[in-house]
């Protein structure tokens, strides 16, 4: 008898715990609701100060609830697509409220996204800091949808935007150092003057994307795809460039020192190459068929030609005095002219 009272007891000692803990979080959600209710109106608010609240709050009910996670999002996302529509006022910065909204969404948990997608397209975020120092985590933009984005001057340095779309958009002379762009969308993209030094670009697609001036040194452009883009006048010493697709490109007057082409898959026909400096340049297996224009001002000093394609390609006064592994059967396969320096032994 005893036994059994004391199994009765503990059951009913169970039963009031599971009862206590269910009251808790109906408790605990309502007042999620309910700061999650107030912070919203306060982003309606005519206030400076009260918006900056309101966007503050739902930081911290994101942090809270995990459910509430991906909502409180999208209302900030949707916050900045609102509120940054139109471009600052001549020699204003982005609005406080929207560059508190923005590096919510930028230091936020990616682990709790669930189903979303930073959806900034057409936004105007000019000079905007983004970026992250190199020992801090970085700034969450990955599958970003970007489109037609105006980020000129912005820093996105360290910023994880793998995936990302930003076709369109204009990044003239954001700083790009060390961020990851693999696999991301750059059609028609505007990049000049940039500053990509070490960024990863591998599977990057950047047709038509005008990189003209941009600074590219030891970027990793691995497979990246970059028909008729503009590398004019651009800095790509010490990229790799493996497997890419350059066809159509405008290279002229890019450093393109010890850059590595080694590849049978990488595709520089139709390139204009006029007066880049191809010092050092590893263009084993590359195809280099219909160079167009004259490359008498190419650079192609200790440059390594090993099973590089010149179908075409247009040498009429190239220096090519120094150039290792060259072939006879390269060359006239290659437009040569009288004026066409020669290693020692083709001559």
């Amino acid at each position: 008898m005893a036994v059994a009272g004391l199994w009765y007891s503990n059951v009913q000692t169970q039963q009031a715990n599971d009862q206590a803990r269910q009251e808790r979080a109906l408790t605990k959600e309502g007042q999620i609701t309910d700061r999650y209710t107030a912070a919203v109106s306060n982003l309606g608010a005519d206030k400076m100060d009260v918006r900056l609240g309101g966007i503050y709050a739902l930081e911290r009910t994101m942090q809270d609830s995990t459910r509430d996670h991906p909502t409180i999002a999208n209302v900030l996302a949707t916050y900045i697509r609102t509120h940054a529509a139109k471009p600052p006022a001549q020699g204003q910065d982005v609005p406080a409220d929207v560059n508190a909204a923005l590096t919510v969404l930028t230091t936020r948990d990616t682990t709790h996204d669930k189903g979303f997608r930073l959806d900034l397209r057409s936004v105007w975020l000019p000079e905007a800091e983004i970026g992250r120092p190199l020992n801090e985590t970085p700034a969450a933009m990955a599958r970003a949808d970007l489109r037609d984005t105006r980020l000129r001057g912005a820093k996105l340095d360290s910023a994880d935007l793998r995936d990302a779309n930003l076709g369109n958009a204009d990044l003239r002379g954001a700083d790009l150092t060390f961020t990851t762009l693999s696999r991301a969308l750059l059609v028609n993209a505007d990049l000049r003057d940039a500053q990509l030094f070490a960024a990863d670009l591998q599977y990057a697609f950047l047709t038509d994307a005008d990189l003209s001036g941009a600074h590219l040194r030891s970027a990793k452009l691995l497979g990246a795809s970059l028909p008729r883009a503009d590398l004019s006048g651009s800095e790509l010493a010490d990229v790799n460039l493996r497997s890419s697709n350059l066809e159509g490109a405008d290279l002229s007057g890019s450093d393109l020192e010890d850059v590595d082409f080694t590849s049978r898959s990488t595709e520089v026909s139709g390139a204009n190459l006029e007066g880049a400096n191809l010092t050092g340049a590893n263009l084993e297996g590359a195809n280099l068929k219909t160079v167009n224009k004259e490359m008498a001002g190419v650079i192609l000093d200790d440059a390594n030609l090993k099973g590089a394609n010149l179908t075409d390609a247009n040498l009429s006064g190239a220096d090519l005095s120094s150039v290792k592994n060259l072939t006879r059967k390269q060359l006239d396969s290659a437009r040569t002219d009288g004026d066409t320096r020669l290693p020692a032994g083709l001559s």
